[in-house]
C-alpha cells in the first residue's frame, strides 16, 4: 500500500494557513533563510509515523526539488524512497532524479502542450505590477506566479484559463500563487508510475488543490481538507471525501481516517 500526499496546506502549514491551532502546539518542519516557516501538529506527526511504519509514504508536491529539501521534518524523519516533485514533472528515487520518468514527461509536454515561452507571452498580455509580484519558471516545466490576491482581475484570469486549455495548459490559484502548468505534467500520472514501480495494489491519497485532483482520482481512497481549493470547488465529490476540520487540524483528521482504514485492510 502507498500513502501519497500533498504537503503544503495538507500535511504542513505556515503560520498564516494553520488556522486555530496555536503555533506553540506545532512542530517546525521547514527551515528557510534561518527561520522556521512550516509546521505540523504533533498528532499528525505521530499518526504519519504509525502509517509510514506499514504503508509506503510518498510525498507529492508542486515544489521543485530544492524547495522540498528545505522540509527537514519530512525528508529526515521519514526518509521517503520516492518523492514526487515539480507537480509530477520530476520523481526522485533515493534523492536522485528518475531519468526514465524525466524523459517521458518532457517528451509528452513537447508533443502535446504549447511551449512555455508561448504561455509566458499570453500571461504577459494581462500581467500588471499592480497584482503580480514575481514569476518563476520551475524545473523548465511550469510557472509559479506570486500575486496580490485581493487585486486579481478575476474575469480576465477566467478568460486566460479558457485560452490556456486550448494550448494544453491549466491554471490554479493557491493562496497567494498562481500556477500555470502543462496538462501532461500531473501528480496523478506520476503516482501511477510510482505505483507500478513499487508493485503496489492500493493507494491512499490526500491533497487540497485542483493540482491535486489527478492524484486523488488515481487513488483508491482519497481525502481532501475542507479549507482547500478542491473544497471550495466541490460541495460533494463522488470519489473524494472532505474533512470536517479546517486548517492544520484537517491533517489530524485525514491521517486518522486513513490510518483507521489501513489498519483494517
Amino acid at each position: 500500500m502507498i500513502f501519497a500526499s500533498d504537503l503544503d496546506q495538507t500535511l504542513i502549514y505556515s503560520a498564516r494557513s494553520k488556522g486555530e491551532t496555536a503555533i506553540e502546539e506545532m512542530v517546525p518542519v521547514e527551515l528557510y533563510e534561518g527561520r522556521h516557516i512550516s509546521y505540523m501538529t504533533k498528532p499528525a506527526i505521530e499518526k504519519l509515523k504509525e502509517l509510514a511504519s506499514f504503508v509506503r509514504f510518498v510525498p507529492v508536491t508542486t515544489r521543485i526539488p530544492e524547495q522540498f529539501n528545505r522540509i527537514f521534518g519530512i525528508r529526515e524523519l521519514f526518509e521517503p524512497e520516492y518523492i514526487i516533485v515539480s507537480n509530477g514533472g520530476t520523481i526522485l528515487v533515493h534523492g536522485q532524479v528518475d531519468q526514465e520518468w524525466q524523459s517521458f514527461v518532457r517528451d509528452a509536454v513537447k508533443q502535446h502542450c504549447a511551449a512555455h515561452t508561448e504561455i509566458a507571452s499570453l500571461f504577459a498580455k494581462i500581467s500588471s505590477d499592480h497584482w503580480v509580484k514575481s514569476s518563476d519558471l520551475c524545473d523548465e516545466l511550469f510557472y509559479s506566479i506570486k500575486v496580490e490576491r485581493d487585486r486579481l482581475p478575476l474575469e480576465t484570469l477566467e478568460e486566460l484559463r479558457v485560452e490556456l486549455a486550448a494550448h494544453g495548459w491549466s491554471y490554479s490559484l493557491q493562496g497567494r500563487k498562481i500556477y500555470l502548468v502543462p496538462e501532461k505534467v500531473s501528480k496523478g500520472a506520476a503516482i501511477q508510475y510510482v505505483k507500478e514501480k513499487l508493485g503496489s495494489s492500493f493507494v491512499y491519497a490526500a491533497g487540497d488543490s485542483l493540482l491535486d485532483e489527478s492524484l486523488l482520482l488515481a487513488a483508491d481512497f482519497a481525502l481532501s481538507p475542507a479549507h482547500g481549493e478542491l473544497g471550495r470547488t466541490y460541495d460533494t465529490h463522488p470519489h473524494i471525501q472532505f474533512t470536517e476540520a479546517r486548517g492544520a487540524r484537517a491533517s489530524d483528521e485525514l491521517l486518522g481516517t486513513i490510518l483507521e482504514h489501513a489498519r483494517r485492510s
